[in-house]
């Protein structure tokens, strides 16, 4: 009896330690299964990190040159838009300066005597006059400044006293089919209904609409 009391005492004393040793192993094996389950998750996060981020510096890379490209076109367009500036700056310069010497050879035309050598004198000069028209010189009063009108239908209207921008825009298209008719069929292919219109453009200087005109002329072609 005295031993089995013994061995019960004995065994109670040691039962918080064996229980403690019973849980340990438990508790590690718990605790390295949580920390390897943890350890793999962040692992597959930091994997799709890693991968997001390589698409991610693909994507800038790709905007960094298209960014780079856009820059350098910008730039040539600036230049080139400077270079057409500039241009148009000289062509218009030099359309107030051509402007300015057809209204003072008007005027010295409108002011000379009716046979003096003056008058003579004059339109000389403004026959040696020139316009500067889309790139193009042109003499006062030359036909060819109207769209349609080549060299053979210049000097075909000439010849029939049409020799001015005034006179041309004065003349009806009918008038000016009916000599292109009489002609040759060469001629007769040729539309004159807008070159009296173009014509009074150009007499009263209006460049501007001239060139509006013709560029919508040669668009429809």
């Amino acid at each position: 009896m005295l031993t089995y009391i013994f061995l019960q005492c004995t065994f109670m004393d040691h039962l918080p330690m064996a229980l403690a040793l019973c849980l340990l192993p438990f508790l590690l094996g718990w605790l390295a299964g949580y920390l390897f389950h943890n350890v793999g998750g962040m692992k597959d996060q930091i994997n799709t990190l890693t991968t997001s981020n390589g698409e991610l510096n693909t994507k800038v890379s790709s905007l960094t040159g298209e960014t780079t490209d856009l820059r350098v076109q910008l730039s040539q367009r600036d230049a080139e838009l400077e270079r057409l500036n500039e241009a148009l700056r000289k062509s218009k310069g030099d359309l107030m300066l051509c402007e300015s010497e057809r209204m003072a050879l008007r005027e010295q035309l409108n002011n000379a005597g009716a046979g003096g050598g003056g008058a003579a004198k004059v339109a000389k000069a403004a026959a040696a006059a020139t316009i500067l028209f889309a790139g193009t010189k042109y003499k006062m009063d030359d036909l060819k400044i109207v769209e349609g009108i080549g060299p053979k239908i210049a000097d075909l209207l000439i010849k029939e006293g049409i020799d001015t921008w005034n006179k041309l825009s004065k003349t009806a298209a009918d008038a000016i089919s009916g000599i292109l008719h009489a002609a040759g069929p060469n001629f007769q292919i040729h539309d004159p209904g807008t070159w009296p219109h173009q014509a009074k453009l150009a007499d009263e200087g209006k460049w501007d609409e001239l060139k509006k005109l013709q560029d919508e002329l040669k668009g429809g072609k």
